[in-house]
């Protein structure tokens, strides 16, 4: 089963990238790399974000 998350429903206003992953985990690794290259985040930064709304971030994912 492919999980899904795009970019504009986790927030960024103008972004329609969408992650896919097997498994959460892989997902939210995909959802990393794409902040990362495409929006600025550090690595830091981003598990910073995930950690204050991961049940937010969980609600989004789709099954694609």
């Amino acid at each position: 089963m492919t999980l899904s998350l795009n970019c504009k429903d986790a927030g960024d206003p103008v972004c329609t990238h969408t992650m896919y992953g097997e498994t959460e985990e892989e997902l939210l690794e995909n959802a990393k790399r794409h902040g990362i290259e495409a929006h600025g985040y550090t690595e830091e930064t981003f598990n910073e974000r995930i950690g204050k709304d991961k049940e937010n971030f969980r609600k989004l994912i789709k099954t694609a």
